[in-house]
């Protein structure tokens, strides 16, 4: 068999090097691809390459390119192992945020070795210090700590004096106080929840709006405290609102009358003295004139149907608040229904109460969360039209719910004029369009919550996202609503009102009795023959 040619020895590395070129631009294609939106597919368990529907929305609408500067650095032993798995989930997330809109995101990460370069980054962004993420849009900046921040830990117990101020010395919130350690027996350090995604969503609103909106409280009749700690208080709300990129002020109108010409949302929550009229006057008007007002009444307020109260002044703007408490009948051990009892006030609202399509509520119900409701009144039914405006109910309670009245037995009793039915919790009107001095348009909103202790620090943990949203609906801010770790996910057993009780009743009652039985039985069977 004779040697190939020279031109067939061509035509063959011809071939050869065609197939490369070919291979290359095939996973050329295939990275490109990867970028588009319907091509992606996350085969991971935690669904940890899949970003939240809302992060991605923040993303489409930034109005350029964020760019992300990363600042990580190793701990010693023995939290070298801990720090590492925080900085490779973090550079995993944020990897996967840069994939999932190219060109949106630009990130840098900056090794800790090359100092030089590493100071002069930081000083163009006016920071200092490591384990952070800098997120910066023209010359807006929001920073990220590794450590208190993105991932919540637990530092463990140090086992010497030595370990208790290496961690205090690098700046790391939380950690054992050197003052107060005693020693003991040493337990490591880990990770508790990574907070990545909700904040990151937080940090990229904040560098890519113009000035934050301000929220302003009502103050000097009564209301609960923004800076209290008492279950009642509603310093948990101001916390999430500030973190929200909110500005949270307060208004006196005994001192100021008129609303503040910088206010975005005024919340009324919780009065429990009747406002002057020329506050309800000054209120009312700055709403027809485009405003955004949320009130929650106070229960003794609605009550004593103070004149000139929290809930008069949401009467007057469209949405009646009715006296008495909504109850729901609870479940016994046998599965019968329960009433004349105080916990029949205590409401857990799911997807069935909750109005469809609307941008409060719609999130909530594709989500399955709940709402709390506690010794709440209730609105007149809504979904009627006013001169106004259009009032809608947004959450309502179960069918088989009453409005129990004074003086509360917590039954349903048809003489007192109490029936079964679903109530409205919470409401909403829109007015019509007003034209402002300055020639811009606005709709005046009032978004009203049957009860002020939905908003309080004791029920902030289940309602958060509510009122959140609520916050952001009446800015005129509907794209930005809060965002949870993919990780933590709610799972609940309705003992209550749900079958769990009645189920665990009679499998403990008759199932494993029953099952012990039927065993004997077999054995004994088995035996004889």
């Amino acid at each position: 068999m004779s040697a190939p040619g020279r031109f067939t020895r061509t035509a063959i590395g011809l071939r050869a090097v065609l197939a490369a070129v070919l291979a290359v631009g095939a996973a050329a294609l295939a990275v490109d691809v990867s970028g588009w939106r319907y091509a992606r597919l996350d085969l991971t368990a935690r669904q940890s390459n899949t970003l939240d529907p809302a992060t991605i929305d923040v993303i489409d609408k930034l109005p350029e390119p964020v760019t992300v500067d990363v600042f990580l650095r190793g701990l010693k032993a023995p939290y070298a192992g801990v720090c590492f798995a925080a900085q490779t989930r973090l550079q995993e997330f944020l990897l996967v945020v840069e994939g999932a809109r190219r060109g949106r995101i630009e990130l840098a990460f900056h090794d800790a070795s090359d100092f030089e370069a590493t100071q002069e980054r930081q000083r163009e962004l006016a920071t200092e210090g490591t384990n952070k993420v800098v997120l910066s849009c023209g010359a807006r900046r929001a920073e990220l700590e590794l450590f208190g921040e993105l991932f919540l830990m637990d530092w463990g117990n140090p086992s010497s004096e030595e370990q208790v101020r290496y961690l205090a010395g690098q700046g790391i919130p939380g950690v054992v106080d050197p003052r107060t350690w005693r020693g003991g027996t040493f337990r490591p350090a880990e990770i508790a929840e990574f907070r990545g995604e909700e904040l990151f969503t937080q940090a990229l609103l904040k560098v890519s709006s113009g000035e934050a909106p301000k929220a302003y409280f009502a103050k000097g009749h009564g209301e609960p405290s923004l800076d209290g700690i008492e279950p009642s208080d509603l310093s948990r709300l101001k916390s999430v609102l500030e973190r929200d990129g909110f500005e949270v002020a307060e208004w006196d109108p005994l001192r100021s009358p008129s609303v503040p010409g910088d206010c975005d949302v005024l919340a009324l929550i919780g009065a429990q003295q009747p406002y002057q009229e020329s506050t309800r006057t000054a209120v009312k008007t700055w709403v027809e004139a485009g405003g955004r007002l949320l009130g929650a009444p106070h229960l003794e307020d609605v009550e004593h149907k103070l004149a000139g109260s929290t809930a008069s002044l949401l009467s007057e703007l469209g949405l009646a608040v009715r006296p008495g408490v909504i109850c729901q009948p609870l479940v016994g051990l046998g599965g019968e229904k329960v009433e004349s009892d105080s916990r029949c006030t205590l409401l857990w609202i799911d997807e069935r109460g909750l109005q469809p399509s609307h941008p409060l509520t719609e999130p909530l119900r594709l989500r399955r969360r709940r709402l709390q409701f506690t010794s709440t009144p209730s609105f007149d039914g809504g979904g009627y039209q006013t001169d106004s405006g259009l009032v809608l109910p947004l959450v309502t309670s179960p069918a088989d719910s009453w409005r129990d009245l004074a003086p509360f037995d917590f039954s349903c009793n048809a003489a007192k004029g109490e029936r079964r039915e679903r109530y409205t919790l919470v409401a909403v009107k829109q007015f019509g369009s007003a034209k402002a001095a300055d020639g811009s348009v606005s709709q005046g909103r009032v978004l009203g919550v049957a009860s002020a202790f939905f908003f309080d620090n004791q029920s902030l943990d289940t309602n958060r996202d509510f009122a959140l949203n609520a916050f952001n609906w009446l800015a005129a801010r509907e794209y930005r609503i809060s965002v949870r770790a993919l990780e933590k996910t709610e799972s609940y057993l309705d003992f209550a009102r749900g079958n769990a009780k009645p189920i665990l009743t009679y499998t403990l009652w008759l199932g494993l009795p029953g099952l012990c039985a039927g065993i004997g039985l077999l054995l004994f069977l088995r035996r004889r023959n």
